[in-house]
């Protein structure tokens, strides 16, 4: 008996330029703003993309943030770069940035319901977006220009146009001004204590200065990674993956194996909530047989802490079922062959980042226990509309 089949045959479709009229009237709008913000996405989040929107924002002086995707398209040492919009970990500054300007530049990123807080922190001032994005048109947003079209190719055709902007001197006040607020919600968060609890605030502000610039970050789905975003400057291209579109639990630890085989020459960290890690934790076994050296940092809160925060917020502190127990991860790890390492106390960062951060033939977990109740830096106000 025999079978037929069709051979497969993959097309690889180049995205549409932007049209040059086009860049001519963003250009002009460009020429005539004088508080604009760049809004950077997964779209100009490749070595192109990157390489070209550092000359452009240095070149004209215009302040960045990014969308979860656009994560690693602009260093986040920068001067310059705002911090991420949205919610799910959008910091104040950013959001802030897309509310008052007079004009907003999407390259590569679009402005969603995530980006807007359920459009509830719709941009004021004109909106230009580039992107591909095929819904883009059907989304309640008054844009001034929107082109389906390749980011990086605009980008290349609007930094060779004669083009001279001059923005505010106050607008950069302004936003330094916001910068002064958020940091004093960083400093809150880094001065918590608990007692038999780790500050994560903490323990991710010291893990920062102990990445090379070359990691890769893999976000799950929960507060968790919100600690991430506070405190963790991504400063490569591609260097903090997530499921930021779908929500996904589950998705950090599997895709942090992916990572790394497809990128074996830099570190690789999943970022993982407890109850998402019990989720794929079978993978232990994988990485351990094929010999992939992820480095793995459970959050345990012993919780699913978004619920739960939200039940404490807005359903009268009425809590059900978002609190539950868990293995000893650290028994757990050595079951499947992994070196394991659990912290309970601020005293044990230094050792717990230093065991994290050094080079090891194979995986590594490493569990910090936190208090349910701890919070992330994050824009608050906003969140709780979304």
């Amino acid at each position: 008996m025999s079978s037929e089949y069709m051979p497969c045959r993959a097309e690889v479709r180049l995205p549409p330029p932007v049209p040059v009229d086009g860049v001519k009237k963003v250009a002009e709008l460009l020429s005539r703003a004088r508080r604009v913000v760049i809004l950077a996405g997964g779209g100009v989040n490749n070595e192109e993309g990157s390489r070209l929107l550092l000359q452009l924002v240095e070149r004209w002086r215009i302040p960045v943030a990014v969308t979860g995707n656009g994560r690693g398209a602009f260093p986040e040492d920068h001067p310059l770069f705002l911090g991420r919009a949205g919610f799910g970990g959008g910091n104040i500054v950013a959001d802030q940035a897309l509310a008052r300007a007079d004009l907003v530049l999407a390259v590569g990123a679009g402005l969603s319901d995530t980006t807007t807080y359920g459009y509830n922190y719709v941009p004021r001032g004109d909106i230009v977006v580039v992107n591909l994005d095929p819904l883009a048109e059907k989304k309640p947003i008054p844009y001034t220009l929107y082109f389906y079209g390749d980011a990086v190719d605009f980008l290349r055709k609007l930094l060779a146009t004669d083009l001279d902007v001059k923005l505010d001197e106050d607008w950069y006040r302004e936003l330094e001004g916001v910068r002064a607020s958020w940091n004093t919600l960083l400093e809150e968060a880094l001065s918590r204590k608990y007692q038999g609890f780790v500050n994560p605030s903490k323990f991710f502000h010291e893990l920062d200065k102990a990445l090379p610039r070359e990691v890769v970050m893999i976000g799950g789905q929960g507060l968790h990674i919100v600690y991430t975003f506070s405190f963790v400057r991504i400063r490569a291209v591609r260097g903090y993956l997530a499921a930021f579109n779908l929500g996904a639990m589950g998705f950090a630890f599997p895709a942090a194996l992916g990572a790394k085989l497809a990128m074996p020459e830099r570190d690789v960290y999943a970022v993982v909530g407890d109850g998402e890690f019990m989720m794929t934790v079978q993978d232990l076994e994988t990485a351990v047989r094929e010999k992939i050296p992820v480095k793995v940092i459970i959050v345990n809160d012993n919780s699913y802490r978004v619920l739960y925060a939200r039940q404490k917020a807005q359903k009268m502190g009425r809590v059900f079922g978002t609190l539950h127990t868990n293995p000893d991860f650290v028994k757990l790890a050595y079951a499947f062959g992994v070196e394991a390492m659990s912290i309970n106390s601020d005293e044990e960062i230094p050792k717990a980042v230093k065991y994290i951060t050094e080079k090891s033939e194979g995986p590594r977990v490493l569990e910090i226990k936190i208090h349910p109740d701890d919070l992330p830096p994050m824009n608050i106000e906003a969140a709780l509309r979304f």
